[in-house]
């Protein structure tokens, strides 16, 4: 079976191709003109801006398939269904949010750095949808097949950049009253559980977020910066974001346990774990280190649901606020 060559993968929603290991366009512009479906259309033609300018389609897509678990998770807030998707098993354990579900019909087209070309093509897709860095050197073969959206996660700002790449996608499914109306509840849930945080005094609370799991026989830690999508969420809220490390393109740091000793004071540590794979209570349950961090000490260690994606989409920014809440007991 030909396959799309292996490319590098980085950052955020690439770690999770690690994690699941250990546990983890180009087109032509259609003219404004007439409503379609809540798409931008004219003369048949939709036209959505990518990483790569401008993709036109003859009309909202029906056929979809996603080679990213965050375009997967966009196209399930709106009420579609794709006809494919990039590795289905990872994709349902490490994304649990309400609404974010992948029905059994959905066709597995392979890893997503390695999908099937067979796969994709016989689903015969109006559209193919893919991660810009993960996927820019395989966009001819893809191109070959059908329409490519290229999205790219890590402009910063994480959150904005989201959205925007939301309502794109959006557009290219005819979807946008949709999308407007899922965009809107983030704030709304950011404002509410800002509300809460205040009544119960709890009103800018500090707060650490982490992704853990083994790697090579030892605990790794990602802690999240404010650069990074799930914190910027979380800081709609009021919340202050008590880790202050070196961000890479995803607003990560990745550190060992002696790092946490920077975490600041006051902090309450939530994390993000596989149920198989959690370093905070298996590996370092036991470490001289672990036990003497402030936070430890202080019994402010809060797990969030394992199946919290903190690379995500809109549904999976409604899950953060949801379980941070559940964690600060508001």
């Amino acid at each position: 079976m030909r396959r799309i060559r292996r490319t590098l993968a980085t950052g955020g929603t690439a770690v999770a191709l690690m994690l699941t290991a250990v546990a983890c366009g180009s087109g032509t512009v259609g003219e404004t003109g007439e409503k379609a479906g809540g798409a931008e259309a004219t003369n048949g033609k939709v036209s959505i801006e990518t990483a790569r300018g401008k993709v036109a389609l003859d009309k909202p897509a029906k056929k979809v398939v996603t080679l990213e678990w965050t375009y997967t998770e966009e196209l399930r807030a709106l009420g579609v269904t794709p006809v494919g998707n990039a590795d289905n098993k990872g994709y349902k354990t490490w994304i649990t949010a309400k609404g974010a579900d992948l029905p059994k019909n959905v066709t597995d087209v392979g890893d997503r750095n390695e999908p099937s070309l067979e796969k994709i093509k016989a689903l015969q897709p109006d559209l193919i949808v893919v991660d810009d860095d993960r996927s820019k050197a395989n966009l001819k073969p893809l191109r070959e097949i059908a329409p490519v959206a290229s999205f790219k996660y890590t402009t910063k700002p994480q959150l904005e950049t989201m959205e925007k790449n939301f309502t794109e996608l959006a557009k290219a499914v005819g979807k946008e009253d949709k999308a407007a109306e899922v965009t809107k509840r983030i704030d709304t849930e950011a404002a509410d559980l800002k509300k809460r945080l205040e009544k119960a005094d709890k009103a800018g609370m500090k707060y650490a977020l982490a992704q853990g799991f083994t790697a090579n026989g030892s605990a790794s830690i990602r802690m999240l910066t404010d650069d990074a999508f799930s914190a910027q969420v979380l800081n709609l809220a009021g919340l202050k974001n008590g880790w202050k490390g070196k961000s890479d393109a995803w607003g990560m740091t990745t550190t060992g346990v002696e790092g946490l000793t920077k975490v600041e004071k006051d902090s309450n540590f939530l994390y993000v774990a596989a149920k198989a794979d959690n370093p905070f209570t298996g590996e370092l349950a036991d470490n001289a280190v672990w036990k003497g961090l402030d936070f430890v000490k202080e019994d402010k260690v809060r797990a969030l649901d394992p199946g919290t994606w903190l690379f995500g989409g809109p549904l999976s920014a409604l899950q953060v606020l949801d379980e941070a809440g559940k964690a600060l007991k508001v």
